[in-house]
């Protein structure tokens, strides 16, 4: 697991001394302070055993192993074109390889085996979140499932309260602290509705609520004030999910039905 998402996953454990190091770590150049532990505690004005215990806070087996992940990580070859192309190349690479690995396989099987048995399925998000929600909704619909978006704060909470037990409720937020969005959720849950949470962290309130946690990778990290997408990794995490529904043949044919209805319109007009 990449150094950035290690931060995301433990962040709780982190002490001021620990996010120090953190600072001074993403903030450096692989050079000869990372060479040995006593450098590197030099560099950054604490002790080797301090860098110890953060090594193993961010479970890796010792300094030596995190020296030569974060060696891997900053000596990556960047495409060859425009500074700017480059750029922004390495953003979606590097979102996509970190949701990549927050990625749990039996928990994304898991969350297929739901939507295929459930009556219906309603996907909820606010704002950028909203425009996923909207495409995950359309994919399972192409697919024949039955269910709506909700891109509404008042709206979500309506289709909240008439799920049953027979139903998934989708909410997708990169905090998980979205006021609306936690509300409808807990709506759901009270009307036994399975509840899938799709965020960054963990620990945070929406989760609470969920039967299912789906995290990605926080894109914050990036800090470039220019690149506003924030919806990578969630794309990425529906790209993951619609793959492995298409494995099956109902669904597949019922995906390939609606094309062959939308290609039959498009001649229709010409």
């Amino acid at each position: 697991m990449k150094f950035a998402n290690r931060i995301q996953r433990y962040r709780h454990l982190l002490t001021k001394k620990d996010k120090d190091i953190v600072a001074f770590i993403e903030e450096t150049e692989f050079t000869d302070d990372f060479s040995t532990i006593n450098s590197l505690a030099s560099a950054i004005d604490t002790s080797p055993a301090t860098i110890t215990r953060f090594a193993h806070k961010l479970n890796y087996e010792n300094f030596q192993d995190m020296k030569f992940s974060l060696q891997q990580e900053k000596t990556v070859k960047p495409i060859e074109n425009s500074p700017l192309i480059q750029r922004i190349h390495n953003y979606h690479q590097n979102v996509i390889q970190q949701t990549g690995e927050f990625v749990s396989e039996k928990q994304i099987q898991r969350f297929v085996n739901q939507l295929k048995r459930s009556r219906q399925i309603i996907y909820s998000g606010l704002g950028s979140s909203g425009l996923s929600a909207t495409e995950f909704y359309y994919r399972t619909m192409r697919m024949g499932m039955k269910g709506n978006v909700s891109t509404d704060a008042h709206q979500m909470k309506i289709h909240a309260s008439l799920l049953s037990k027979s139903d998934t409720f989708v909410a997708i937020s990169n905090s998980g602290e979205t006021k609306e969005l936690i509300a409808a959720a807990n709506i759901a849950k009270a009307r036994g509705a399975f509840v899938v949470a799709i965020t960054n962290y963990e620990g945070s309130t929406l989760t609470q609520s969920a039967d299912l946690v789906l995290l990605t990778t926080d894109q914050k990290r990036i800090n470039d004030p220019y690149f506003v997408n924030t919806q990578i990794a969630t794309s990425f995490l529906v790209d993951i999910v619609s793959y492995l529904l298409l494995e099956d043949d109902y669904l597949r044919g019922l995906y390939r039905q609606t094309t062959e209805v939308i290609l039959a319109d498009k001649k229709g007009d010409v």
